[in-house]
């Protein structure tokens, strides 16, 4: 892939700052770093012609509603990354204006809690299931859809196994965009791929994976379908979207991931775009992104 001047630019100041390595601190280190700049849910000044926005607080935390003036009956939670360190920054509540404008579908975004509050990745679940049960009040089931990035498609695809898990018979959404999701390696195949990957990745690695999943369980033990996707249960789930950057260390396990969706039925569309960065699709820095990130726009409208 011929990458733009901007793009490589981009790459040459995350080696420069050593982005890389700052995800490798230990779990308190890092805490600490992104604690300095943590100052709660800031929800910034947002007007459009197409979209009536308010707020909402669901099982203690602040959820962001994002209505079509017009009439709609389809919602799409969006699941933001970030390793339980920060809240969505006011520039994703106002991405995530743009997006419902571009897709006709409400939206709705989660502050759901974080590792600064005492709380570890069970609580997020358990936070994500009380809104899907107030949404399934007003949308059917198969007009609900998930988009997550990085930790949060993590989120979005493990909650799939978590309504499994719990076995109270609530339904599956319509289809889940799963952008970069992080997962543990389970083979030594996976592994392999990420040693290889670990040098091209700038933001990302296997240690800074580890680390990072440290801190967003407190070092406990969480189930099996939390850590690795490879190992989740998708029973009832239709249709998932996978995106992964090439040269991302996340993208080892895209080939496990998508097996294993594909053992309980599941529809997968899944893109390994050649010499693209995490999360490219849902955070595109530079042209070269944006390919994936009108993928990603046609998928949810469709």
């Amino acid at each position: 892939m011929r990458k733009s001047f901007k793009y490589k630019t981009l790459l040459g100041i995350c080696r420069l700052f050593r982005t890389q390595r700052i995800m490798e601190l230990p779990p308190k280190k890092i805490q600490k770093l992104f604690g300095k700049s943590f100052n709660g849910v800031i929800i910034p000044k947002m007007d459009s012609d197409l979209i009536d926005i308010d707020e909402d607080i669901i099982h203690g935390s602040t959820c962001l509603w994002y209505h079509q003036k017009k009439s709609n009956d389809r919602v799409c939670i969006y699941l933001v990354g970030g390793g339980m360190l920060n809240y969505p920054k006011p520039k994703v509540a106002k991405e995530v204006m743009i997006l419902a404008e571009k897709t006709g579908v409400d939206f709705v975004l989660p502050y759901y809690p974080l590792v600064y509050t005492g709380n570890t990745l069970p609580d997020v679940y358990k936070m994500v299931y009380a809104l899907y049960q107030q949404i399934l009040n007003k949308y059917s089931p198969e007009n609900i859809y998930f988009l997550g990035s990085s930790s949060g498609a993590n989120l979005a695809l493990g909650f799939i196994s978590y309504i499994n898990d719990r076995g109270e018979g609530l339904p599956m959404p319509g289809k889940v965009y799963a952008g970069s999701p992080g997962s543990l390696l389970v083979s030594e195949e996976e592994k392999k791929k990420a040693s290889s990957l670990d040098k091209t990745d700038v933001i990302m690695s296997q240690k800074a994976t580890l680390s990072v999943w440290e801190g967003m369980t407190g070092g406990k033990k969480v189930p099996q379908y939390m850590e690795s996707l490879q190992l989740g249960d998708y029973t009832g789930l239709q249709d998932v979207y996978l995106s992964f950057g090439g040269e991302e260390v996340f993208a080892a396990a895209a080939d496990s991931i998508k097996a294993r969706l594909e053992q309980f039925g599941v529809h997968v569309t899944m893109e390994v775009a050649p010499g693209m960065y995490h999360c490219y699709s849902t955070i595109p820095l530079v042209k070269d992104a944006m390919p994936g990130y009108h993928r990603m726009l046609e998928y949810i409208k469709g």
